[in-house]
């Protein structure tokens, strides 16, 4: 498939204390790369897309590092921006049975946090791009993200290009004066496709289904309740993740178009490896299928799989291919050894 795929994001770098330490525990911390966007593209790139990446890095050693990390993977950098600035960066202390891992977030003043539009060059970043995606997380940053988010899925409509977005709310970041809820539904009624987590419309859009949250009735409620509410959506995928301890977790993902409702098969993770990114590899694999011609059905599976893997992955990016991601969405028998 000769599909080209932008996203528009920060890249930071994670810092974990090995296993399960806690943060008050780490005398030293493992390093990767991370960040929504970046973890989309880098999925695509692994699905082989032309996947291009679009962000700013500082322009010392550290923000050398994270390019070259960029590159191995195949992600087209010709627009990351080198720029005065730090690299942003987040510390993640993994859960554990019963007690719940939290993240600390460490980006003010970051190369990319003082990007914006002008700096960019619009007609390159699109030139030949089919679907742009971008996540609710840059518009938390700061507002000139949200002018840059902003103007980012403008510059993609104009062209023409497909714009995802995925809701992705995280809380600790919208600390800049105003909500999510004050900054995200303008950006949805320019989208052709949104992607949502359990709480995110709710706390995003205002908008809540019907019934026990998670539940099929639920989900079925509230995808008609936003397609009605912003009706230049083509689709609204959504994921619903239960979890019984930091290392067990159900998730089953749902996608409603104008004329199916269709749910994936239901995950049960009981030995989660890293859960950070799994929902980025579900926008990757659910952006795949559909660039691929999928139906929504199998679209959904596919990306539920993909998830599903991520969960056995250690980082932020879902290091599989597109092949592994169908046998898994394929097949009843799991964790064969491959010989």
């Amino acid at each position: 498939m000769t599909k080209t795929v932008a996203t528009l994001g920060e890249l930071m770098l994670r810092l974990k204390p090995a296993g399960k330490l806690r943060l008050r525990q780490a005398s030293g911390f493992e390093l990767c790369h991370g960040g929504a966007e970046a973890n989309v593209a880098t999925s695509l790139a692994c699905f082989g897309l032309n996947s291009r990446f679009v962000t700013a890095l500082p322009d010392h050693e550290i923000g050398t590092q994270a390019l070259m990390a960029l590159r191995a993977t195949g992600i087209d950098t010709g627009h990351v921006l080198r720029r005065d600035g730090r690299m942003g960066l987040y510390f993640m202390e993994e859960g554990a049975d019963y007690r719940s891992g939290c993240v600390i977030y460490d980006r003010d003043n970051t190369a990319f946090s003082n990007l914006v539009s002008a700096d960019i060059d619009w007609d390159g970043v699109f030139n030949g791009v089919d679907w742009f995606h971008i996540s609710g997380i840059t518009p938390a940053v700061c507002e000139t993200s949200r002018q840059l988010a902003e103007a980012a899925v403008k510059e993609a409509k104009a062209r023409g290009v497909h714009v995802s977005i995925d809701l992705n709310h995280r809380e600790r970041l919208w600390n800049y004066g105003v909500s999510a809820s004050d900054v995200m539904p303008p950006l949805v009624s320019m989208a052709d496709t949104l992607i949502a987590g359990r709480g995110d419309c709710p706390a995003c859009l205002e908008i809540e289904g019907e019934g026990e949250s998670g539940s099929e009735d639920w989900a079925r409620s509230l995808s008609e309740r936003v397609l009605e509410a912003y009706p230049n959506l083509s689709r609204f995928a959504l994921t619903i993740r239960t979890s019984s301890s930091a290392d067990v977790h159900d998730w089953q993902a749902f996608l409603r178009t104008g004329t199916e409702a269709v749910f994936s098969r239901r995950y049960t993770m009981s030995h989660v490896v890293d859960r950070v990114g799994t929902g980025d590899a579900f926008c990757a694999g659910l952006i795949y299928a559909l660039l691929d011609g999928q139906s929504a059905q199998d679209a959904i599976n596919f990306g539920a799989a993909a998830n599903s893997l991520k969960h056995s992955i250690a980082g932020d990016a879902n290091q599989v291919t597109a092949e592994e991601v169908l046998n898994l969405a394929q097949t009843s028998a799991f964790g064969r050894l491959r010989r």
